[in-house]
């Protein structure tokens, strides 16, 4: 279990698959809902979410929706240079080749289960990508990947590029035909890894980026260690907390493991699965009572307490004073004059 990890991604990128289904007139919250992902915006496009519902998802959609080139979809909705936690990262470079290198350097930190890598091999210049597989018979997930490589590339060669030669994992399959991104070159199915092909001296090549940067820290300083398990378990928690199913064989398999080892490995370490489902209660109580006017009657709701006395005692458990008290000296007087209370 220590090697294990928990396949974890920025929630940045939940906004391309909420276009792509409005674009084809699909309720994104009914999926999103379906497969546990975030209804409303996170605030923080740096924030960590299980990444295994997007795969559920995108492979679902395109198959109870009849849209074969789904995946495609998701991508060209908002292209990779384009995602919030990835765009003021990739400005300012001049060339494909920054670009691209900047791209491999970053990608463990988008999502923890993901490496790219520029391989030169006989002028050739390959753009591979080794992703772990979450669920069988992937083909929407792959899609969406060879897509949003190639559009990095499109970014110096223009939107009509096409590769040189396409390898993908996958078995071989009529529904990868529908991406017209391919339709210049045969993909050889069933290989190690996602891969296309490139002159090298494209690399060479000028990018329309442009060079504006925002103010965001560098993922470099926030790279997931793949060690810390109980950490990325607590930030999962930490994301459902609100879920009224929130049981351990949830949180399991959001976590890619079975509930048997789930428990193991919080006993070796000397803690229990409600705790951590306590401390992100406490977490999301406390951040409410500070910076919200909802009442406390509205957070022990959300929070799925069965009333109010439940949830009081509760949270005195937890902070050695009730909700009110904790509101009342947490916040500047003229918030307290604006807020409500049950």
């Amino acid at each position: 279990m220590r090697d294990h990890q928990i396949p974890l991604v920025k929630a940045a990128f939940l906004e391309p698959f909420r276009i792509a289904m409005e674009q084809n007139g699909i309720s994104a919250d009914t999926y999103f809902r379906k497969y546990r992902l975030p209804i409303s915006r996170p605030v923080d496009a740096q924030t960590l979410i299980p990444e295994k519902p997007f795969w559920r998802l995108i492979n679902q959609v395109a198959i109870a929706e009849m849209i074969p080139d789904f995946g495609m979809q998701v991508a060209q909705a908002m292209r990779w240079h384009e995602i919030e936690s990835l765009r003021p990262l990739l400005y300012g470079h001049r060339s494909l080749r920054a670009v691209l290198r900047k791209f491999c350097e970053l990608a463990g930190s988008q999502s923890n289960i993901s490496a790219f890598r520029l391989r030169l091999e006989s002028g050739v210049c390959w753009f591979e990508s080794r992703c772990d597989t979450l669920i069988g018979n992937d083909i929407q997930m792959e899609n969406y990947r060879v897509t949003s490589m190639i559009e990095l590339i499109q970014l110096a060669a223009g939107k009509n590029w096409q590769p040189l030669a396409v390898h993908l994992m996958m078995d071989q399959n009529r529904v990868i035909q529908s991406n017209h991104l391919l339709a210049g070159c045969r993909p050889e199915f069933t290989r190690p890894c996602t891969a296309i092909s490139l002159p090298v001296g494209l690399l060479d090549a000028k990018v329309g980026l442009d060079e504006k940067r925002d103010s965001f820290v560098s993922p470099l300083e926030e790279i997931i260690d793949k060690s810390q398990f109980l950490t990325a378990l607590q930030t999962i928690i930490d994301q459902y907390v609100l879920d009224k199913d929130l049981s351990i064989d949830v949180i399991a398999d959001l976590s890619e493991c079975s509930p048997r080892t789930l428990q193991r490995t919080l006993r070796e370490q000397g803690l229990k699965y409600k705790d951590m489902v306590q401390s992100a209660r406490m977490k999301h109580a406390t951040a409410r009572l500070r910076a919200s006017n909802i009442s406390v009657t509205e957070i022990a709701l959300q929070l799925c307490y069965a009333d109010t006395a439940h949830f009081s005692r509760a949270f005195k458990r937890w902070t050695g004073v009730t909700p009110s008290h904790y509101r009342k000296h947490t916040r500047s007087p003229a918030e307290v004059d604006g807020g409500t209370e049950a």
